[in-house]
């Protein structure tokens, strides 16, 4: 099967007052049809910066992508006018981000919000109803149509009662309610790929799991293709098939889920997965990992990581370790596995 999402070599920096930032420094990742991909990795690593590489949705300036490519369904992604994009965005791609509030608009309802997330999505798509085609229906039309659409989304997504709850306010709706208000309008112009931007930070657990579930639903019911961005390897163990870890702008490890947490390969997963609170463990028992993130406007030569690296040798500092198979599905990009090590 092709791959529907292929990121090669992504070079990515931003323009500061103190210097060039080397955000992105050579992300390799590929998606098929009907993957579901965790994107994990400390703060700062560079998970969000690579999904909204796909999308577009950096502003440039201060940002810049100097190398690499990305490829959508075989199309080059990175090629295309802002005005291409906004079609290829409504046909193909849905995003969720992480907070609700800041993201949903107090002084509109949900109706005028989600309604007009379904007709910007078919505008913009150039998609109306079926039992419209060939002819002009006319903007009420539309918009009773549209209305439709997200009450049916809304029923999708777990919010009872939609027809009623689709006039309130997003202050009349709980954390939980407004993520899947968010998660709706990702989908009102049926995507391909839906990315997950941390969908379940600012919600406590009983919360994050439901939307976990929501989420895995989605996927069986839609066929959905998905890329899930967290710093919480819990939820990459609930919802995940694969899993890829970045640290400082590159992804280091890349294996199914359950390998990885089995076997994991890169010291920094091993330091990860470490860190991980047990309850076998007593207080003050878990293992952290030594020294800081690097400051990305002076990054490390070599591997990123080797500063903190508990298996650091000379080679490095020198270029970055090429990323080698490992096992089964499994790749890493670390001197302990390339020859003559």
């Amino acid at each position: 099967m092709p791959d529907l999402l292929n990121i090669e070599d992504l070079h990515l920096e931003f323009h500061t007052y103190d210097g060039v930032v080397k955000v992105l420094a050579g992300v390799n990742l590929r998606m098929r049809r009907g993957d579901v991909l965790g994107l994990v990795g400390e703060t700062g690593c560079g998970k969000s910066m690579t999904a909204l590489s796909v999308p577009k949705l950096i502003p440039m300036p201060p940002g810049r992508i100097t190398a690499g490519r990305v490829s959508f369904a075989g199309e080059d992604i990175l090629s295309k006018s802002e005005s291409a994009m906004e079609a290829f965005r409504a046909r193909h791609l849905g995003m969720i981000f992480q907070d609700p509030v800041t993201n949903l608009n107090p002084l509109f309802t949900i109706r005028e919000q989600l309604v007009d997330a379904v007709l910007y999505q078919r505008a913009q798509g150039q998609a109306v109803p079926g039992r419209w085609r060939g002819f002009m229906p006319s903007a009420r039309q539309l918009r009773r149509d549209a209305q439709a659409r997200a009450i049916e989304l809304m029923r999708l997504t777990g919010i009872p009662d939609g027809d009623k709850r689709i006039h309130d306010y997003p202050h009349q709706f709980s954390g939980g309610m407004r993520q899947r208000v968010l998660i709706a309008m990702a989908l009102a112009g049926d995507p391909d790929l839906l990315i997950a931007d941390e969908p379940t930070t600012a919600l406590d657990v009983t919360i994050q799991a439901q939307i976990l579930r929501l989420i895995r639903s989605l996927v069986k019911q839609l066929g959905l293709t998905v890329l899930l961005i967290t710093h919480n390897l819990g939820v990459v163990a609930r919802s995940c098939e694969r899993v890829a870890v970045m640290y400082a702008g590159r992804v280091i490890e890349e294996a199914p889920v359950r390998e990885l947490f089995k076997n994991p390969k890169h010291p920094y997963t091993r330091g990860l997965i470490a860190a991980v609170p047990q309850k076998d463990i007593s207080r003050g028992g878990l293992e952290g990992i030594p020294g800081s993130i690097p400051n990305l406007i002076d990054p490390p030569s070599g591997c990123r990581f080797h500063p903190r690296c508990p298996h650091v040798m000379a080679a490095c500092s020198g270029t970055a370790p090429p990323t080698v198979p490992v096992g089964q599905q499994h790749s890493a990009a670390c001197y302990l596995y390339t020859e003559g090590a």
